[in-house]
C-alpha cells in the first residue's frame, strides 16, 4: 500500500475489483498456492483482511527488507521452490507461470533461476521468477547491495556466486514495449481502459496483445513513463 508512485495502487478498483483481485484471480489459474507477502505496517491491514477473505494466506515482514521478508515467507510454508510475482502486475498470466514452472521442473537444475521478464519477449509486466529456496536462503544470507534487499532477485540474476544458471522463459513474440505494470496514474488509466472497455482481465495475454496491436492509442498512454531500475 505504502507505494512511493502511486500510494495504495493494489486496492484500487476497476471494474469494481481492486487490482490485488484481479490479479490473484488469474495468479489462480495456475493451479500453484499462493502466498501474500506483504510488510508488517499498519497500512497494509486492510490489504491483508481483503486477501484473506479471498482465501490466499498472507505473511508480513519488513517494509524494506524484502529480501528478508521473501526468505521468512518461504521458510514460514517451508517451501522448496519460490514463484516471484509482484502485486503491481495485474494482467500477469497464470497459464504462462503454469508452463514455465513445467520448463523448471524439466531442466532439473537446482542452481536455476527462470524469468520470464528476462526474455523482455513478454509485454513488461507480465513478469515472473521462479528459484529454489537454497537459493532464496542463499542470497538471504550473502546479498550486500541496498538494491538486493528492496528487489529481492538481483543477487540471483546478476548470478553473485557464478555458478547460478541464469535462464529467460521466453515467448514467441516481441512486445516488450508495451507497459502492463502499474506504477503511475497513466498506468492506471491504460488497464482501466482495457479491464473495462475490452476485458482484458478474462483473457489471455496473447489476446490482450492483440487488443494492444489493434489500438494502438492505448498502448501509447503509458508509452513514456520510465521504468525504475533495481539499483536506482
Amino acid at each position: 500500500m505504502n507505494s512511493e508512485r502511486l500510494p495504495g495502487k493494489v486496492m484500487m478498483k476497476i471494474g469494481g475489483k481492486p487490482l490485488i483481485e484481479i490479479l490473484i484471480n488469474r495468479l489462480k489459474k495456475s493451479g500453484i498456492p499462493i502466498l501474500l507477502a506483504t510488510s508488517a505496517n499498519k497500512e497494509n491491514d486492510c490489504l491483508v483482511d481483503f486477501v484473506e477473505n479471498l482465501g490466499v494466506k498472507t505473511f508480513r515482514g519488513s517494509e524494506n527488507n524484502v529480501l528478508e521478508r521473501y526468505y521468512l515467507a518461504a521458510k514460514n510454508v517451508h517451501a522448496d521452490l519460490i514463484i516471484r510475482a509482484t502485486g503491481d502486475n495485474p494482467l500477469m498470466d497464470g497459464n504462462i507461470i503454469k508452463n514455465a514452472y513445467s520448463f523448471y521442473l524439466a531442466q532439473q537444475n537446482k542452481r536455476l533461476f527462470l524469468s520470464i521478464g528476462l526474455s523482455q519477449t513478454f509485454p513488461l509486466g507480465i513478469s515472473a521468477s521462479f528459484f529454489s529456496f537454497n537459493l532464496l536462503q542463499e542470497a538471504y544470507n550473502n546479498a550486500t547491495l541496498p538494491g538486493e534487499f528492496e528487489h529481492v532477485t538481483p543477487y540471483l540474476f546478476n548470478n553473485d556466486p557464478g555458478d547460478i544458471t541464469v535462464k529467460p522463459f521466453a515467448g514467441k513474440m516481441k512486445k516488450y514495449d508495451y507497459r502492463l505494470t502499474v506504477d503511475t496514474v497513466e498506468d492506471f488509466e491504460l488497464h482501466k481502459i482495457l479491464i473495462e472497455k475490452y476485458n482484458c482481465d478474462k483473457m489471455n495475454i496473447y489476446d490482450i496483445i492483440k487488443v494492444l496491436d489493434n489500438n494502438p492509442e492505448i498502448a501509447n498512454l503509458n508509452r513514456r513513463v520510465k521504468q525504475k531500475k533495481w539499483d536506482e
